[in-house]
C-alpha cells in the first residue's frame, strides 16, 4: 500500500558500492519497498574525497535508468532520485567537500557520513564551519554516541537533522546500537527514519519487523512524519539554524 513514504538513505542501485549486486536485485529491493509504503528512494552510494562527482552522478542515472526499464509497468508511480552517502571528517573543508558532495535529488541537501569511531564533536564542528545543508546519516551508530546517547545532542547544537536506520530498531548491527536508538528515538530528536538496505535480505528483515517496531514504537502522526513528512520537506528546505545553548536541550533517558 502505497502510504507515501519516502527513503532518503539507500544502497539500492546495482553494481555501484557495496549495495545490490544484480539490476534484478535492484528491482526486488524496489518492489519491496513498494509494498511496504514506499514510493520514493534516494539511491545513495558511498561518495568518498577524491571521487569524481561527475562519473558518479553519470553512473548513478545509469543505473536508475536500467532499474526503471528492467521494472517496467509492475512499479509505475515509483521513483528513484540520484543523491549520495557523503563522507566527511574534520581532516577536510569546505572547498574539498564542495568537489565532491553530491545533494539529494536536485536540493541543496546533502546526506553525510562521519567517522565512526573518535569524538564526534570535532568533525561536526568542521561540518558546521562548512556552512552545507546536513543529514546526518545513523546518527545512533557512531560509536561516541552508543557510549553516551546524549552526545546525539551535539548534532542537533550544529543545526544538523538526524536519520536513524530502521533497522537499528530491531538489533541488526547489535544490542548496543539498538538500546542507544531507542534511547534517542524515545528522546524525540530524530527527524528522518531510512532503511539504509543494502540487499534484499536486508531489505526483507528491515521492511517487515524494522517497520513493525517502528510503528509499535510510535504513534501514526510521528510514523507518518518520520518517513513523510519529514524526507519530503529535508530535500526543499533549510534545517533550523545551529542551537548552541545546551540547557535548551532535554537529555535522552
Amino acid at each position: 500500500m502505497n502510504k507515501g513514504y519516502i527513503d532518503i538513505h539507500s544502497h539500492i542501485l546495482y553494481d555501484v558500492d557495496d549495495g545490490a549486486g544484480t539490476v534484478e536485485e535492484s528491482v526486488r529491493m524496489m518492489k519491496a519497498l513498494a509494498v511496504a509504503g514506499f514510493s520514493v528512494s534516494f539511491a545513495t552510494p558511498h561518495n568518498m574525497p577524491g571521487n569524481d562527482r561527475g562519473a558518479l552522478l553519470s553512473r548513478c542515472r545509469e543505473r536508475i535508468r536500467g532499474i526503471t526499464e528492467k521494472a517496467g509497468d509492475m512499479l509505475t508511480g515509483y521513483s528513484i532520485l540520484p543523491g549520495a552517502e557523503n563522507y566527511f571528517d574534520a581532516t577536510l573543508d569546505r572547498g574539498e567537500a564542495s568537489d565532491y558532495f553530491i545533494p539529494l535529488g536536485d536540493s541543496d541537501t546533502f546526506l553525510v557520513e562521519i567517522p565512526f569511531i573518535g569524538e564526534v564533536s570535532l568533525h561536526l564542528s568542521a561540518l558546521r564551519r562548512s556552512g552545507l545543508r546536513c543529514i546526518i546519516a545513523h546518527v545512533e551508530r557512531y560509536a561516541d554516541v552508543v557510549q553516551d546517547p546524549n552526545k546525539a545532542y551535539l548534532f542537533k547544537q550544529a543545526g544538523f537533522l538526524l536519520q536513524m536506520n530502521i533497522g537499528s530498531l530491531i538489533g541488526i548491527y547489535g544490542f548496543d546500537v539498538m538500546k542507544a536508538a531507542g534511547r534517542i528515538l524515545n528522546a524525540g530528536i530524530i527527524d528522518i527514519l531510512a532503511t539504509d538496505i543494502h540487499d534484499i535480505a536486508h531489505a526483507d528483515v528491515v521492511l517487515s519487523k524494522g517497520l513493525e517496531r517502528v510503528k509499535a514504537l510510535l504513534p501514526p502522526r510521528q510514523v507518518t512524519k518520520v518517513l513523510r513528512d519529514m524526507p519530503a520537506s529535508a530535500a526543499h528546505s533549510r534545517p533550523d539554524k545551529p542551537r548552541t545553548e545546551e540547557a535548551d536541550l532535554p537529555r535522552v533517558r
